[in-house]
């Protein structure tokens, strides 16, 4: 494929407006069909249905990094396919351009990855899954996926793969965003040589990217390099671009641990188990959250700490209330005069002498006649 995973070209980002005189498919008069694109969904009347579906049939893979003209590239492992049309696409790698390639209503995103599917390793034919990406909370499925790598990459264009040790179940399927309503349309690649014959499928929806790995990556990438990315072009014609709504996208996530068999619909299992790769298959929800339930997941730590606060305030509260109570009916020395009172009484008790009689007389014994005094000595007679 033309698009290699690295090239020792001398162009940049930065001096995207020579590409169209160093590289012939760059220019719009000899390829027309260029991408990124600026995206108006209100222009985009035509909606694809059962011709464009796609099915996404992800596995877990390893984590191999490497910085493409500082854009940051992730090697996926085989075995993971994007299924259109009838047709299997490999997802080879995924490309993190900062801040986004594409733009939504002129609306610019923190950032974008791209996920690139080929039929096969000699074709420039592909489809690209364009995700955005936007500054959120540092937790959630997508962020945990960031999160594994982001401060790892290389921070300088080189061709050397670096692995970095990422969880058993990494799956890129983290970043598919909730609402799948996507746009479809035939566009190029975003960087020279500029090939044509990419498909591009852009989700309306961001993910979530965590504020500390944006923020890393606009450290150690733009601010050194500048942005990574070639200006969104602004189109007229939209009769060649498609909506996909959400219902368009199934979703099958392999794992690396066994599962119980999911329930699905027999024709579509019978095609996704034609790769004898497969280990478990488990269906993602088409179902979309409610308001609610996207609350709580973007909130969920600060609404713990609220809690947790308000619980710590009435713990205080109460401990207050209880020292005043004390205070006022003086129960501290009335607890200590019975505590005084009783330790005295079991002293004394404990001083006794043991045996004697507790005084000089002794109450008769009940049933016993009384004691006669002891007889006077008489006076001897004469």
């Amino acid at each position: 494929m033309s698009d290699t995973l690295y090239q020792t070209s001398n162009w940049s980002y930065q001096n995207y407006g020579k590409w169209p005189k160093m590289y012939k498919d760059c220019a719009i008069r000899n390829n027309p069909q260029q991408s990124p694109i600026d995206i108006v969904p209100s222009d985009i009347i035509q909606e694809c249905q059962a011709k464009c579906e796609v099915i996404l049939k992800y596995k877990s893979s390893k984590c191999y990094l490497i910085n493409d003209h500082n854009a940051i590239v992730i090697n996926y492992e085989p075995g993971s396919y994007l299924i259109y049309q009838n047709n299997w696409y490999q997802l080879t790698k995924a490309k993190i351009h900062t801040p986004s390639l594409h733009t939504m209503n002129g609306q610019t995103y923190g950032a974008e990855i791209n996920l690139y599917h080929y039929a096969d390793e000699q074709s420039d034919k592909g489809i690209v899954l364009a995700i955005f990406l936007s500054r959120g909370p540092d937790h959630g499925e997508s962020v945990d996926f960031i999160n594994q790598f982001i401060h790892q990459v290389p921070l300088i264009s080189t061709p050397i793969e670096r692995e970095v040790e990422v969880s058993q179940n990494w799956n890129i399927i983290s970043l598919i965003p909730t609402d799948r309503t996507a746009y479809v349309y035939d566009g190029s690649l975003p960087h020279p040589p500029c090939s044509p014959g990419l498909k591009w499928i852009v989700f309306n929806q961001p993910s979530i990217i965590g504020m500390s790995a944006l923020k890393s990556l606009t450290h150690n990438i733009v601010n050194n390099f500048g942005p990574t990315i070639r200006p969104a072009l602004k189109i007229s014609d939209y009769s060649n671009i498609y909506r996909i709504p959400h219902n368009g996208f199934k979703l099958f996530e392999e794992r690396n641990i066994v599962t119980p068999a999911p329930t699905v619909d027999p024709d579509t299992a019978t095609e996704l188990l034609k790769d004898p790769n497969a280990n478990s298959l488990s269906l993602m929800s088409d179902s979309t959250p409610n308001m609610f339930t996207r609350f709580y997941m973007d909130y969920k730590k600060t609404i713990r700490k609220i809690v947790l606060l308000v619980l710590y305030g009435l713990i205080v509260a109460l401990s207050i209330k209880i020292t005043k109570y004390i205070i006022k009916n003086d129960l501290v020395n009335k607890t200590l005069l019975r505590t005084s009172s009783g330790i005295v009484s079991q002293i004394n008790s404990l001083t006794q002498p043991q045996g004697g009689p507790p005084s000089s007389q002794q109450p008769p014994t009940q049933g016993a006649p009384p004691q006669q005094p002891p007889p006077q000595p008489q006076p001897p007679k004469v």
